[in-house]
């Protein structure tokens, strides 16, 4: 109820504040543009970096990091499955000959039981392409 008569009294104020702000019309007798507020729109990496943030709960990043219930993903792209030291792979992995190529890594990441059957990575998936190829793009900066 406080938030309620906090949020009130914040329109409150900010009502008269409103007709604030230069209303100059130009020459031509039309209103300036409105100022460009939006923030560029963030690249391919750094939407991954965002979206990454999910697959953090159980893999690390960075070099120097131990694996989680995951493994490591530092250095993943373009490395053959399986191959992070120290970390227990399933069979399905180990014995893969798959490289982490853009084509798997999206396959992997979109339907991991899908793409290879008997792994165990407790991850539904997925499904935004877009989401998919931004989460490959911050993942090739791990190198």
């Amino acid at each position: 109820m406080k938030r309620l008569f906090l949020f009130a009294g914040i329109l409150a104020l900010a009502a008269p504040l409103s007709g604030c702000g230069d209303k100059a019309e130009s020459a031509s007798g039309a209103s300036p543009a409105p100022a460009q507020t939006a923030a560029a729109p963030a690249s391919a990496e750094e939407r991954g970096r965002k979206q990454y943030n999910e697959c953090a709960v159980c893999h690390t990043a960075n070099e120097n990091e131990g694996n989680r219930v995951g493994p490591n993903l530092f250095g993943i792209a373009g490395r053959a499955a399986g191959q992070v030291e120290g970390f227990a792979y399933s069979r399905a992995l180990t014995e893969a000959d798959i490289v982490w190529t853009d084509e798997n890594l999206d396959a992997f990441i979109e339907n991991p039981q899908a793409f290879l059957r008997g792994n165990r990575m407790a991850y539904a998936g997925q499904r935004d392409a877009q989401k998919r190829a931004d989460i490959i793009a911050y993942l090739k900066t791990l190198k």
